[in-house]
């Protein structure tokens, strides 16, 4: 069929590219041209024209719809343009996200355990596939580690044949990419957790939040869940699981950095333990992927072999090594939720915090964030710097910094995190811990990183 994509933003790219793969002749287009998108979209928007995909950017296309008789509408297109009207006017078949979700549906065709949920996806994604991959398996993994935008990570997968090439697959679904897949069959789905977040994409609406994760819940043979969202889960056969004395399905609670998992799912029931090397948030994701990997079948010997070698992922908890007998630590915790876990895990030290700006392209509380660490860091330095966006916002550093106003901390607000990094060291002392938390550990890993580094290298060599 012939079919026009209106909107080459983050909705209609990957729908033009699986519209396009699936054997239909497509358009994109969009008012902007070529050269006003960030140069990495600029790069998917050829990539997608040598795929065959015809761009039309920088004008609308009112006088030439009649030669489309199908039609895909981002969701930012405002209800009242005026090339909504003219589709109607031509009598257009939408085609809807549900449409989509199906063409990946038939496409893809081996077994997919999904994660869904506020905090913890990457994680828990990333250990279910290392313990089937552990297991003999050939895994399909797809995460925020492969790039920000997981729909057209996923399509991108698809194009290349990676379902094919493979005996399984493992998707992080973020809350946009359930929108686009929420067709798509799960052998088993997860929900990691519903938290206040993401809340401006919503008109501020944490049910509206909520709804789209709970998109999951639809989607999967088994539906897994964390016994904290109880509360919010409307299927009477959820799997749950959870920590410590939780009435779950599936227990765990480490005991002597061993992660002790106790679990009564259908007909298998048992216990196990196994050496966890990584502590803080990865032991509720840590059983998260236990109780995907019991549900699926398999044997307690290749979970607890798995658990016992996984060793973290790149900017989650990552030790970076000692620097002038400082050890530094990266790590990605931006809202609440999650910063007071990492937090934690370094009690009793003295603890230097380098924060980047943490507003990606959605805003957060930073006052409240501020608070947080002035209860247990003995220096807070906060960037302006928004990695996400790449502008520069010192109010959202001042405001991190005033949220710590009752706290002893010393306070220092600085542009960038090679900067932050230099300062770590002078206003440390031999023993003490540095830890970086914020969105750039995600968004913007590489930059974020070699910059802290750069920085803390600097230091040592001028404040030794």
């Amino acid at each position: 069929m012939r079919c026009i994509v209106i909107g080459a933003g983050n909705a209609g790219r990957p729908a033009a590219r699986i519209l396009n793969h699936a054997g239909n002749d497509v358009v994109i287009t969009d008012r902007k041209p070529l050269i006003k998108f960030p140069k990495d979209v600029q790069e998917i928007l050829l990539k997608m024209e040598k795929e065959g995909v015809v761009l039309h950017l920088g004008s609308d296309m009112h006088d030439d719809l009649k030669n489309f008789d199908h039609a895909y509408i981002s969701p930012v297109i405002p209800v009242d343009a005026t090339i909504k009207q003219n589709i109607k006017q031509n009598k257009m078949k939408l085609i809807k996200n549900e449409d989509i979700a199906s063409i990946i549906d038939r496409e893809i065709g081996i077994d997919i355990i999904g994660i869904a949920g506020t905090l913890g996806k990457t994680s828990t994604t990333h250990i279910i596939s290392h313990i089937f991959k552990s297991a003999g398996y050939k895994v399909w993994t797809c995460s925020s580690q492969h790039g920000n935008l997981l729909s057209e990570i996923i399509v991108d997968g698809i194009i290349h044949n990676y379902h094919k090439k493979n005996d399984i697959a493992v998707l992080e679904i973020p809350h946009g990419t359930l929108r686009l897949m929420s067709q798509v069959k799960l052998k088993i789905g997860i929900l990691t957790n519903i938290y206040p977040e993401h809340l401006a994409e919503f008109g501020g609406s944490m049910d509206k939040y909520t709804a789209r994760e709970l998109l999951i819940a639809n989607m999967p043979d088994i539906f897994i869940a964390n016994i904290k969202c109880r509360n919010l889960v409307n299927r009477n056969d959820v799997v749950w699981y959870g920590s410590g004395g939780d009435k779950s399905n599936v227990q765990g609670e480490l005991v002597d950095e061993k992660l002790m998992i106790k679990y009564d799912v259908g007909n298998r029931s048992g216990k196990f333990q196994s050496p966890l090397k990584m502590l803080g948030y990865y032991v509720e994701n840590s059983i998260a992927a236990a109780a995907a990997s019991i549900c699926y079948g398999l044997d307690e010997e290749s979970i607890k072999s798995a658990l016992s070698k996984f060793s973290g992922i790149s900017g989650h908890m990552e030790y970076l090594g000692k620097y002038c007998n400082r050890e530094v630590y990266f790590d990605a915790a931006y809202i609440p939720e999650g910063l007071v876990p990492t937090l934690k895990f370094f009690s009793g030290r003295s603890l230097v915090v380098l924060i980047d700006n943490p507003d990606s392209s959605t805003p957060r509380d930073k006052y409240m964030m501020g608070n947080i660490l002035g209860r247990y860091a003995k220096v807070i330095i906060a960037t302006g710097y928004n990695e996400t966006m790449g502008n520069l916002d010192m109010d959202a550093a001042q405001e991190v910094l005033a949220g710590a106003y009752n706290s002893k901390a010393l306070k220092i607000a600085v542009e960038d995190m090679e900067t932050a990094g230099e300062l770590s060291i002078k206003y440390s002392q031999p023993g003490d811990t540095i830890l970086h938390v914020g969105p750039g550990a995600i968004s913007a890993y590489k930059s974020v990183k070699f910059g802290m580094l750069s920085g803390i290298k600097k230091g040592c060599n001028k404040y030794r």
